[in-house]
């Protein structure tokens, strides 16, 4: 029974290797026996021309796709020449991906894929400064001083240790 037709262009490494063991089983004296490339391109359903192909890579160690790399569009700008455009732009024409794109000329896209890729990295100021600590008693004294406590509710709930429960002892001025 033969096998079912490829519902792929290219080969793959198993079917590449189901060729190299075909032809493995045709050598005779260390060479391959007349005909055993076509018997072998019958059998595999591929073309002859793809099994003496797939042998010459075999023999040579390579069986690996050549095609990475060489797809696909080509790159419109080097890393090299993404870098050197961006740092020609001035400091506040870059604040945004939005805004070195429309001062570089190159697309958003672009210039997030090489930010993912280092060519280009990210420095940004915190929009929102911690806080020292200068700023953060500044901040709680602003909040004592709104503080409205109605001291008949908070008698109630609040009573120290040691003291009266009608007495409430007052916040600590720094």
């Amino acid at each position: 029974m033969s096998p079912a037709p490829r519902s792929t262009r290219e080969l793959t490494p198993g079917m590449k290797m189901e060729v190299v063991f075909a032809l493995q089983d045709a050598i005779h004296n260390g060479k391959l026996a007349h005909g055993s490339i076509q018997a072998t391109a019958i059998r595999c359903q591929v073309g002859r021309a793809t099994v003496r192909k797939i042998w010459r890579d075999f023999k040579s160690g390579s069986m690996a796709s050549k095609k990475k790399g060489r797809v696909g569009p080509k790159p419109r700008h080097t890393p090299a020449e993404v870098t050197e455009i961006v740092r020609s732009v001035p400091a506040r024409d870059r604040s945004t991906m939005r805004d070195m794109a429309s001062s570089t000329g190159i697309s958003v896209s672009t210039l997030c894929r090489h930010l993912k890729s280092g060519t280009i990295n990210r420095r940004s100021s915190r929009l929102k400064p911690l806080l020292t600590d200068s700023n953060k008693f500044e901040r709680l004294a602003f909040c004592r001083a709104h503080v409205n406590i109605q001291l008949d509710a908070m008698n109630d709930y609040l009573s120290t240790p040691g003291s009266s429960p009608g007495r409430v002892e007052p916040f600590p001025e720094n």
